[in-house]
Order: structure tokens, then sequence, then C-alpha cells
């Protein structure tokens, strides 16, 4: 298995893949997760937000629409390195989140996440996906004697992502390809802690308590 050494939840070498075919994927993906959750999404490469801050250029900045014509606004960066992405960049892109009152931040990188990222990023509700080439999927799987090379007749994507989250037991993983883009759907699904969902709730009881 050709794993880090500091960090084996993440690949040793990042993929083979340019900086337009990564966002382009991050793309289709999100395209797709959209689509299965019967909600309309734009997407901005480059896209501009302000907040108190000032002016904020973000890799992708997706709009998601529901048919009850509710909006939420979702902010997409994508790292393109060979480091493993760190505690500081995650707690960039949440100040940026906040700032501008988005819903939500998502992260993808090709080069993993290291331990003190994926724990932030899980206590703000960050989503941190690492993009791997899809053979390497296979290879983590193989043990013993099995090939580490998938035989002809195995079909993978030439990519997939890995959605990590930090749990008490060590790093939760979950597969995204372009046949499963579920761990992005429950993700964007989600009600994240305070969004507008639980606020009516609370407010419904308060009024009940009245």
């Amino acid at each position: 298995m050709d794993r880090h050494p500091e960090s084996p939840w993440n690949p040793r070498v990042p993929p083979d893949i340019s900086p337009a075919d990564f966002e382009k994927l991050v793309h289709d993906w999100l395209r797709l997760a959209a689509g299965n959750l019967h909600q309309q999404i734009t997407m901005q490469h480059l896209g501009v937000t302000h907040g108190e801050g000032g002016e904020y250029r973000i890799d992708v900045l997706a709009t998601f629409s529901v048919f009850s014509g509710a909006e939420f606004m979702v902010l997409v960066e994508c790292k393109h390195q060979k480091r493993p992405v760190e505690r500081d960049d995650v707690m960039v892109l949440e100040s940026k989140l906040r700032d501008v009152h988005a819903q939500k931040a998502m992260l993808f990188s090709t080069s993993g996440f290291q331990s003190g990222a994926l724990e932030f990023a899980c206590a703000k509700h960050v989503a941190t996906i690492a993009v791997v080439e899809g053979r390497w999927l296979y290879e983590t799987r193989a043990s013993g004697d099995a090939p580490s090379e998938p035989p002809p007749w195995v079909h993978f994507d030439a990519y997939a992502g890995i959605r990590m989250t930090k749990t008490t037991a060590g790093v939760s993983c979950h597969t995204i390809d372009m046949q499963r883009p579920e761990a992005i759907e429950e993700w964007v699904a989600a009600e994240t802690p305070g969004g507008p969902a639980q606020q009516q709730h609370a407010a419904d009881g308060a009024a009940r308590r009245r």
C-alpha cells in the first residue's frame, strides 16, 4: 500500500492530475450530487464574494437551489499541492465562510490532510475530500499475496475522492466517484448546526413555551 508514512490515510504520492482537470473533476462531482438531490446548482470559477474583511476570490463559488426557492452558498477550495493540507488552511477557509455568511465550505486536496486539519474541519463542519488516482483504492484493499495492480476486468474511474472525517477512533473514509457521489450528497443535504432549519426549530419551540 502506497500510503503516506506520517498520515497513512493519505496517499504517499499525489495523483498525476492537472489543476484544470482537478477543478473540472470537482465541478462534475458537485453537479452530479446536486442532480441526485433534485437541486439546481450554479458554479463560478474563481467566484468573487464580499464580507466585512473585504473581497474574497474563491476557487469554486457554488450556489445550490431547491425547488422551494431556498438557496445556500458553498465555498469550495481546491488545493493542488504536494504536502497534506494543514490546519491553518482549513481555518482560513472557515473564517471566509463566517465573514461572507455562506452556509457551507468544502476543501478538496490532491495531497490529503494532516490530522489537525481534519480535526478542525470536523469541528467546524467543513468537508475535507482527498483526490486520488482510482487504482489507489484497489491497491489499499490488496493484502498478502493479492496483486497490487488491479486486473484488467476491474473498472474504476481515473480519479476518485475520499471524504475524510476525523473520529474518536481515527479517520473515517468514504469513496466518491461518478458512480458513488453519496458522500457528497449526504454532506450537502445535512443540516449545519445552527443553520436555518435548526434556528426555525428553536424559534418554534420558544413560541410554544410562551
